[in-house]
Parts: C-alpha cells; structure tokens; sequence
C-alpha cells in the first residue's frame, strides 16, 4: 500500500497552521496524517463508486470482498462478470451497472488514465461526470485517491463538513459556499487539510467538544 503522508516537518503543513489557530490545533494534535493511495484509476474509482452513500466501514467490507473473490480487480473482468456474481458481494444493481459502465468506457478507450495524468481538475472532473454513475465526490475521491492532487476540496463530503462544523463550534453544517470561505487561504492544499479532518475522525475526536479533545493544543 502507498501513502501520502504529511507531518509537522512538511512545509506546506507549516504553511497550513499559520494561517489558522484553530487548524494549528488540530494538526499539532493529530502530528501525521495519511492518505492511503490506489494508483490504479479503474480500481479506485470502482473503490469509491462502491462508497457511494454508505460509511467508510461498509466500503471496505464491500471492497475487500470483491479483491478477493476477483482477484485484479480490471476493466475487462468486471465487464464480463455477471451482474449477479457482482450483486452477490454486496453491491445494489445501480452500482453493478455503474461499474459496468465505466469498465466499458475504458475498455473502448474513451477513458484514459494515463491521459487524466495531464489534465486540471476541472477537465477530469468533466470527463468522468458524464458517465452515469459519477458524480462530483466520486471524481474528486479519484483526483485524490489515484492521481495524489493536492488542492481538492470535495464541498460535497459529508465527513469534512461535519469537522468543520466541530472544529468551530457552528451551529449547523456549513453550506458549499461557507465551506469554501473557510478553505480560502487553503486552497492550494485543500487534499492537505481534508486529511487531516478525515483522520480526526477515525480517531473518534468529534465525540467530544473541540476545545476538550485538543485540550493543551494551542490558546
């Protein structure tokens, strides 16, 4: 497995806590955070078109269930699997059918991987949303998954929304737009700072109050 791993000695996370106490925080707290990497972009889009709308614990039950039944996980043999093998790991037919599509795709070469290494965000993001079955989060899950960018912010992930709403204390989930205003002077490491939300998380932090988990971080 390859990580994206960040800590106190990275400069771009030196950068990301001078430009906010509350975030200081939070990253001096957690020290390194990690991204864990699948650079095939078939299987990682698959990955996360299996994440749609269910938790984290669910797609990786799902998940590790099909790497193992199938083994490598390709275009050519989750196109020719059954729909009712694929049903059988746990997948909902939507998802089977949005599988099969995006395995076409790049079977008849109008998706290219290698050729996604070379365009924006924007460019990417518009290639992979015109199959049924993509939407925003899955082709920002890709860019940050697969290809490593660094300056996604997905406004549309529930979990990142949630710690900010944590994080400062606000009274209900902040909206796009006011998700966005507070990534302002992150944007260029927006895939940075969600790692680091992400893993507060996993760590089971946003169960307490912010100022009583980070208690002796900062102000």
């Amino acid at each position: 497995m390859v990580y994206l791993k960040y800590d106190l000695n990275d400069e771009k996370v030196q950068y990301l806590i001078r430009t906010d106490k509350t975030l200081e925080r939070l990253i001096r707290y957690i020290g390194t955070s990690e991204l864990a990497m699948e650079k095939d972009g078939f299987k990682c889009l698959v990955k996360y078109i299996v994440g749609q709308q269910i938790s984290d614990k669910a797609r990786e039950t799902i998940w590790q269930r099909i790497c193992t039944i199938f083994g490598n996980v390709t275009p050519d043999i989750m196109f020719s699997t059954g729909t009712s093998d694929l049903r059988e790991v746990g997948l909902s037919s939507r998802k089977v059918e949005y599988i099969k599509i995006l395995a076409e795709s790049v079977v008849e070469k109008r998706i290219d991987f290698e050729e996604f290494k070379n365009f924006s965000n924007e460019e990417i993001i518009t290639r992979l949303t015109a199959l049924k079955g993509i939407g925003q989060w899955t082709a920002e899950m890709y860019l940050i998954f697969s290809l490593g960018r660094e300056n996604v912010l997905s406004k549309g992930d529930g979990t990142i929304r949630r710690t900010i709403q944590w994080m400062y204390g606000l009274e209900d989930l902040p909206s796009s737009k006011e998700l966005a205003k507070y990534f302002t002077n992150w944007n260029e490491y927006a895939t940075i700072v969600s790692s680091y939300l992400w893993k507060s998380i996993s760590l089971g932090l946003t169960q307490k109050p912010f100022d009583e988990a980070i208690l002796g971080q900062g102000g």
